[in-house]
């Protein structure tokens, strides 16, 4: 074992993070062992469990802390929000394909997790999508968005699109006439934003 798992435990937990995480990203949960990732960070299983309680506690761990940066932001722009609407949800829509762009492992670590059949995520995903359907169902009752879809699905739709563009980017890139990041973001803004404006003989919600 490695001296600095002794004098630096801090240190050392994010060594193991890092190199779970990279297994995880290049393998999948049931794919990757425990000996792998102690050996990959240089410290006895033993020490995995100390910090951890086994794989599946450190499974759950990385996921965190890969989807925190995005949560933490995405949640503090939703709580403090004063004027719910159309700019908003594009803001958090642009965010979330931001991030993913930025995190391809963490775009592997997702299509693992979906492949899997992995829902331990889902209570964190389900409070932000909660704070995110609530702004638009706010939004909705304001008549600045149409009041006849489900906002739970509004939310649902871009991050399900976002996330999909991204695992699936490999296979579609060379159909004719594809276009960059940018120009797939900025279309899906046009169709799905102007898609969600008000109807003008429909009521509020």
């Amino acid at each position: 074992m490695n001296d600095t798992a002794i004098r630096d435990p801090e240190l050392t937990r994010a060594r193991i993070l890092e190199s779970a995480f990279e297994l995880f990203v290049d393998k999948g949960f049931a794919a990757v062992s425990v000996r792998e990732i102690a050996e990959r960070s240089e410290v006895t299983k033993s020490l995995i469990h100390h910090h951890f309680g086994g794989k599946e506690g450190l499974w759950e761990a990385v996921k965190e802390q890969a989807f925190a940066r995005y949560y933490q932001g995405q949640k503090e722009e939703l709580t403090r929000a004063e004027r719910p609407g159309p700019e908003l949800l594009m803001n958090g829509v642009v965010r979330y394909f931001e991030f993913l762009r930025d995190n391809p492992g963490v775009v592997r670590l997702f299509a693992w997790a979906h492949m899997e059949g992995d829902s331990s995520c889902s209570e964190r995903d389900g409070q932000l999508v909660g704070l995110g359907a609530e702004r638009v169902r706010q939004a909705q009752e304001k008549g600045l968005l149409r009041a006849d879809v489900n906002p739970t699905h509004v939310v649902t739709i871009f991050v399900s699109l976002c996330t999909q563009w991204f695992e699936a980017r490999e296979h579609h890139i060379d159909w004719p006439g594809m276009g960059t990041d940018d120009e797939f973001l900025d279309d899906f803004l046009k169709v799905f934003m102007e898609g969600l404006l008000p109807r003008p003989d429909q009521p509020k919600a």
